[in-house]
């Protein structure tokens, strides 16, 4: 426990001793016949495919029999060893319905235990020393390694003890682990206390006669920053502790140690009830009973020096960590974890630094007498990279990302190689600009996969640590993130459905794994798109390729879909379901609804419909639905989890500051009872792709008998339709009245067909929409001409609907993407991706996933291929190529992400995707940062000489790891605003 310790006296999980990468898992394999016996149910087999399976649930010849076993520690040894140790009795309890196992502390002597399981340290347990010393155990593949453990049946092991597993940790923190790998293989879950997981019932247990061994870890320290922690974790922790206190954290060191972590900041934020939160002296066993649980103890880029911004810094600051595991922070930010308001900010943070420096020298007797870290943070890094200080080379470099999980920096050249090692500051949730986020869970696996392999890939392996605001509801990413950390090759990019897979199996039934996984699946597919906060009322597209309400019906669908899987659930596993599965799902789904609601409301009022009126009432109804469904949360398991969903959502503005309640704007009601202009009529009719042409008002060009002429033909015409797509257009007939309308429909064409034809609209009813669909096989090659389809009412109404249609066709010889709508839209995976090209399913908005680069980088490399789109277009136009990226930012300085692109044999033009900035200092990541983090994606328009129609090649070129693809769109003059982009264009095989 000695990271802290006075001199070179080092002992126990010493930071200098690390040395990554990876030791992977082995096992002694046991004869095929043994392992194919169907002892391991596909359950356990999907629970336990990143790590090798000490136990089964059937008996069979050669097995140990766990239950009842004796669980027995040296009680010379680490307390942190104790505690597991006792926590793996409680959680045979909970496994096998009954007690706790039998637990003790032992001195040298006889064991009474006939079988026994052997938890300790190989330098500091008396047992494991002694077995070593008799050759029935060999500890030499982890003697002197981070964290790593054995596993291992012994027969005879000890005097009184005729059958013993065996749990031999290198370090404390290894036995640890492997004491809690054991609890999370017999069926309890490290979120059993955080998320409700009830432990997996099993009366048999039996552990597997092989030898296993875990560890080094890939990363050295990996843990969580408690932030941001008001109202919701404040109030939560004030109602159930009183403060943040050690009973409080506790719960916290107890769950990160189950997901193999060993590293915090604390919760220290300045704040309500002031002065906030401040670990070292709201409780001051909060660090001795950290540091006797086995968490090392840090503290944040905002609170150097192991003190939170209310306490002052200085050599108490220090020596009061003395004989803790503690990793100190440098430097300094501003007052409230802002910029220093200083006109010479580079000299204050040089002034720091020796100043800090100059602290541990005196109180230690070294300046590198202690593990030292610098978080380079936002305006911190700016200055590092300006070369305003130094950093001396035993400390830790830990670069963040920008706050919405798109690392700024990684270490690059002599820095990947420093004694003090580099790290990563990694956000879950955040507040600040340009909006925050921190009610639920928005945070895609597949981006954060990638951005922690380009972490480990440069050498970042030192610290991870992540913002998780206030734990909950942040188990997926930090669950996710944690596997990662602890195996880097536990997760590929393809692989994160067999992670989601093992999750739920080790959550929930087995029976209903795969329906689980379906539901998270779709809900982080969803949730990349953009983050709930920074959804507006205007972010989706209402009129343009049916975006809004597609993505409305997929999370409709999504919702129906966990309510069904809940109900099959047991009343055991339903809080859980209910927290980690159907919460997200269902207040996800109706935040979306209602902001679609409250554009749709704007819209139709503009258009004068009564329905304007039904969804003022409908989104009331779901604003009231948010708040309930967080009640619902609050008021779960009597109360367990009060406070902890009341972060306010609704009603940022302009602004990132959160709102103090929720709150929606600007919903638009229509006088009911109120008929129109007798000029315009009582029948309204709305296309597709258009809201009218001066709508809602007296347009002289129309008038109700006779359908609408010259500048407002553009408000009733349909966008184009060919054989290559849509698939379907509409439009809408609508009431602006209070007359009752009969209306009907007519095409001039057998080959046309509407979904409906006739009907009648109630003044409180609701409005009618017509699909019009065609059979291509019945439309002539050569057709290429505006239908009109008429919509005439018994009232006297006649309005005409226009429907651009082209019966054109492709080269039979074609194969690629085909021209639709004027534009061509193309998935950059809709061609097969070779090395050194990759394909990650899981990134990006669309669920076609994105297209990288393998490596760490190209440069000007000419071999490396170009992917190529071939195309084929009908009109002639000068067109604008637009590349569609997922949201990173260049993390070398000395290698910028920079791709080429060509159009057939024109010649190749290359960018870079970030401009450089000739402002080093203040300024945001990037130039157009602010719009693009919110956008999850960066877009670069390209305009291109004239095009002539027929087949091309777009051919592009990535130059980077860190460039991810999303979608080409090759504009020909048709493409319409919306937030995703044209769907994909029609692929001819």
């Amino acid at each position: 426990m000695v990271a802290a310790l006075t001199g070179t006296a080092r002992g126990d999980n010493d930071p200098k001793r690390y040395v990554p990468p990876v030791m992977p898992p082995v096992v002694e394999q046991l004869p095929r016949d043994y392992t194919s016996s169907g002892a391991v149910s596909t359950k356990r087999e999907w629970a336990f495919m990143s790590e090798d399976s000490l136990v089964v649930f059937k008996d069979s010849p050669g097995l140990l029999n766990l239950v009842g076993a004796k669980i027995i520690a040296d009680s010379a040894d680490f307390a942190g060893v104790h505690h597991a140790a006792r926590a793996l009795a409680e959680d045979f309890g909970r496994v096998v319905r009954g007690k706790p196992s039998s637990f003790e502390l032992v001195q040298e002597g006889r064991l009474e235990a006939p079988a026994a399981i052997i938890i300790g340290c190989i330098e500091s347990c008396w047992m494991i020393r002694e077995l070593e010393q008799a050759g029935k155990i060999e500890t030499a593949t982890i003697r002197g390694r981070w964290e790593s453990f054995i596993t291992c049946v012994v027969d005879d092991p000890l005097p009184g003890c005729a059958r013993a597993l065996v749990i031999a940790g290198s370090d404390k923190r290894g036995a640890i682990f492997g004491t809690y790998t054991l609890s999370s293989q017999i069926g309890v879950s490290p979120w059993y206390w955080w998320a409700d997981v009830p432990a997996q019932f099993h009366p048999e247990i039996y552990a597997r006669p092989v030898r296993t061994t875990q560890g080094e870890p890939s990363v050295q320290f990996r843990g969580i920053f408690l932030n941001d922690e008001a109202p919701a974790l404040t109030g939560w922790v004030l109602e159930n502790f009183g403060k943040y206190n050690s009973n409080f954290y506790k719960k916290v060191y107890e769950l990160l140690l189950r997901l193999k972590a060993n590293f915090m900041w604390p919760a220290m934020w300045p704040g309500y009830p002031n002065p906030g939160a401040v670990f070292f002296l709201d409780d001051p066993e909060n660090q001795r009973i950290a540091d006797e649980y086995g968490i090392c103890v840090s503290t944040s880029h905002h609170e150097p020096m192991q003190r939170a911004s209310t306490e002052c810094s200085s050599a108490k600051a220090s020596s009061v960590q003395k004989g803790l595991e503690s990793y100190f922070t440098l430097g300094m930010r501003g007052e409230y974890d802002k910029q220093m308001v200083t006109d010479d900010p580079g000299a204050v943070m040089r002034d720091v630094l020796r100043e800090q420096r100059a602290l541990f020298k005196e109180v230690h007797g070294r300046e590198d007498a202690v593990p030292q870290v610098l978080a380079l943070y936002k305006e911190v890094q700016d200055l590092y990279e300006a070369g305003e200080f130094t950093v001396p080379e035993d400390v830790t470099l830990l670069f963040a990302d920008d706050n919405f999980g798109s690392l700024r920096r990684l270490p690059s050249g002599e820095e990947q190689s420093r004694s003090g090692g580099a790290g990563i500051y990694y956000h879950f949730e955040y507040v600040g600009a340009p909006r925050s986020y921190k009610w639920i869970n928005s945070n895609s696996l597949g981006k954060i996969y990638h951005q922690l392999s380009q972490a480990y890939q440069r050498n970042a392996r030192k610290i991870w640590v992540f913002n998780v605001g206030d734990i909950k509801p942040i188990e997926a990413p930090l669950t996710f993130a944690m596997e990662m950390a602890w195996n880097i090759d536990s997760v590929q990019m393809n692989t994160i459905p067999q992670f989601l897979g093992r999750t739920a199996a080790s959550y929930f039934k087995s029976s209903l794994s795969l329906e689980i996984v379906s539901i998270w699946h779709e809900y982080d597919r969803l949730v990349r798109m953009r983050k709930h906060e920074h959804i507006d009322p205007e972010s989706f597209a209402l009129l343009h390729y049916n975006e809004a309400d597609n993505i409305v019906t997929r999370w409709q669908n999504l919702e129906s879909q966990a309510q069904s899987v809940y109900e099959q659930v047991s009343e055991e596993q339903r809080p859980a379901f209910w927290e980690l599965v159907v919460h997200p799902v269902k207040a996800s789904s109706i935040f979306t609804q209602l902001r679609v609601v409250q554009a749709r409301n704007q819209l139709y009022a503009r258009q004068r419909r009564n329905t304007a009126n039904k969804l003022l009432r409908q989104a009331l109804d779901l604003f009231d639905a948010d708040f309930k469904l967080s009640q619902e949360f609050h008021s779960l398991l009597d109360g367990k989890w009060n406070y902890m969903l009341c972060q306010p959502h609704m009603g940022y503005g302009d602004t990132w500051h959160a709102p103090s309640r929720d709150a929606i704007f600007g919903l638009a009601y229509v006088q009911r009872h109120q008929n129109s202009n007798i000029i315009v009529g009582q029948m309204g009719v709305a296309v597709e792709g258009h809201e009218g042409v001066r709508a809602g008002r007296i347009n002289e060009e129309s008038e109700r008998t006779h359908p609408s002429r010259r500048d407002l033909v553009p408000g009733l015409t349909l966008g184009p339709v060919s054989r290559y797509g849509p698939t379907k257009r509409w439009f809408d007939i609508f009431t602006r009245g209070t007359q009752i309308i009969h209306w009907s429909v007519f095409a001039p064409h057998s080959w046309i067909q509407l979904s409906e034809t006739a009907g009648t609209l109630f003044p409180d009813g609701g409005d009618v929409r017509v699909w019009i669909t065609v059979d291509w096989e019945q439309v002539p090659v050569d057709f290429d001409d505006e239908v009109l389809i008429s919509v005439l009412s018994k009232e006297g109404d006649f309005e005409h609907v226009h429907l651009p249609l082209n019966g054109q066709k492709a080269p039979e010889s074609f194969c690629g993407f085909v021209e639709s709508e004027g534009c061509v839209s193309i998935p950059a995976s809709g061609v097969e991706t070779n090395a050194p090209y990759q394909h990650h399913p899981e990134l990006g908005r669309s669920s076609e996933g994105a297209v990288t680069i393998a490596g760490l980088g190209f440069g000007d490399d000419a071999s490396v291929p170009c992917l190529e789109y071939p195309v084929y277009t009908f009109s002639t136009s000068s067109p604008t190529l637009t590349l569609i990226f997922n949201m990173t930012l260049d993390i070398d300085p000395a290698h910028p992400m920079s791709y080429e692109f060509a159009i057939d044999n024109e010649p190749t033009q290359s960018h870079l995707l970030l401009p450089k900035s000739q402002e080093k200092r203040d300024k945001l990541p990037a130039e157009g940062w602010l719009d693009a983090v919110m956008d999850c994606v960066w877009k670069r328009d390209h305009a291109l000489t004239k095009l002539d129609p027929g087949a091309h090649i777009i051919r592009v070129r990535l130059n980077h790891s860190n460039l991810l693809l999303e979608k080409i769109v090759l504009d020909l003059g048709g493409l319409k605003e919306c937030y995703l982009g044209p769907p994909p264009s029609i692929l001819i095989a």
